[in-house]
Order: structure tokens, then C-alpha cells, then sequence
């Protein structure tokens, strides 16, 4: 199994697509690609290991574990990954997976489910209106005796040359002639937009084996506005 492969789309097939669908698809696409009916043997053999997968015991696996499933959990993205025992090269691969967001949420539950549910989940900060910044703080202008001259609010502008860079025909003084400013970092969330809270549902109806809940998820950290989905998966 090659969980970079697509393959409900070497079968033409939708990743919710019955066996049933599967089975029909794969069947007239082999009767029209068969190697004996002057069909191309690499094709051949890419449409009968999706066909394997999708339709035997490891597509449970496929559909958890590959991008291209239909109950994809990023979670598994990490174990997947094949560090080995250098530190730097696997703090390297960590950097990288974590840039990789988690938006979506999975939880299992059983016939003990009353449709109530509580978990943690990245919610945006609202102190700093999910930016990050503390949007409070103060700049302060002092001159070169340490009086102070002018205070600002904080923008990502530079408030002494207007965003431009130049202050009297020089280089800001303030922004070094950047045109913007370092802001303070939220004190709630520290910089990271998002805090980990706790979720309460209640009165949940399980649609069948999996209910998905839309803007349930996690809160990115780097799009916002982007919330993942809540997926409740019945035993």
C-alpha cells in the first residue's frame, strides 16, 4: 500500500464511493486497458493494486492514513515519518510535520454515546482578535536624552513616517526606514493566535457510522479564519 498514491483516482472513483461503485469502475476500466486487449501493462497494474486496496481489508487503513481517503486524520502523518537517530535531522523532520497544520478532529465514541461530548481544541484568541499581537501595547518616541516625545498605538504601520520609511527626507529613526514595527506579543496566546480550550457539545444525532460537524476542528494558526470539521466515528 502507497499512501501517496491516489487511488480512487486511477480507478475514476469518488473516495466515498461504495465497493459496489469500486468494483464496477475498476472491472470496465480493465476490460478496456487489459494488456491482452493491447492496453498498456504499467496502467494495468496501478488499476488492479488500487483495486486490491480500495476493495479489501487495508482500505480502512488507506482511507485513515493517505491524504487521499476519505477520513483522513493528520495525526497519523507523524508516525509515519522515519526519523532516525541523529538529533538535528530529527528535530528537522519535526519542524517540518508541525508546519503541516492539524485542522480536523477525530474522536471515537460507542453505544454508551449520549450525545454529549467534550474536548480540546485551538480556538482563536480573542483578546488579540487572532493576531497574535498585543494590540494594547504602546509605542513610545524618546529623544536622545531619554524624554519621551510622542506615544503611538501599536500598528503594523509605522505611525512616525506614516508606513513610508522616511522621517524628514532620512531614513525613519524609529523603523530604521522599514515602514513597520515590531508589535509586542499577546500576552494571552503569546504570539501563537490561538489558545487550546475546552469544547462542549451537547444533543448530538449520529447520522451513522461517521458524523462530521463542520467549524468543530481546530483554528489555523497561519490562515485565519480557517477552522477544521469535528468527524464522530461510531464503533
Amino acid at each position: 500500500m502507497n499512501l501517496n498514491k491516489n487511488y480512487y483516482s486511477i480507478l475514476g472513483v469518488a473516495n466515498t464511493s461504495t465497493e459496489k461503485e469500486i468494483k464496477k469502475a475498476y472491472y470496465k476500466l480493465s476490460f478496456e486497458n487489459h494488456p491482452d486487449k493491447g492496453g498498456d501493462a504499467v496502467i494495468f497494474g496501478e488499476m488492479t493494486e488500487a483495486y486490491d486496496i480500495l476493495c479489501g481489508e487495508e482500505r480502512e487503513d488507506y482511507d485513515k492514513k493517505s491524504k487521499f481517503g476519505n477520513c483522513y486524520n493528520e495525526y497519523f502523518e507523524l508516525f509515519e515519518t522515519n526519523f532516525d537517530y541523529s538529533y538535528d535531522d530529527t528535530k528537522d523532520k519535526y519542524e517540518k510535520f508541525k508546519k503541516n497544520e492539524v485542522y480536523n478532529i477525530h474522536i471515537k465514541v460507542d453505544d454508551t454515546f449520549d450525545g454529549k461530548l467534550e474536548y480540546e481544541r485551538w480556538v482563536r484568541c480573542k483578546p488579540c482578535d487572532g493576531t497574535g499581537k498585543d494590540l494594547s501595547s504602546k509605542i513610545v518616541i524618546k529623544d536622545n536624552d531619554g524624554n519621551i516625545m510622542k506615544i503611538f498605538d501599536s500598528e503594523d504601520g509605522c505611525d512616525l513616517c506614516e508606513g513610508t520609511g522616511k522621517y524628514r527626507d532620512q531614513d525613519c529613526p524609529f523603523c530604521l526606514g522599514k515602514g513597520k514595527v515590531g508589535l509586542n506579543p499577546c500576552t494571552t496566546c503569546k504570539g501563537e493566535r490561538r489558545i487550546l480550550g475546552k469544547q462542549k457539545l451537547t444533543k448530538i444525532k449520529l447520522t451513522g457510522e461517521e458524523t462530521k460537524i463542520d467549524a468543530m476542528g481546530h483554528c489555523s494558526k497561519t490562515e485565519p479564519g480557517k477552522v477544521g470539521y469535528l468527524l464522530i466515528i461510531s464503533n
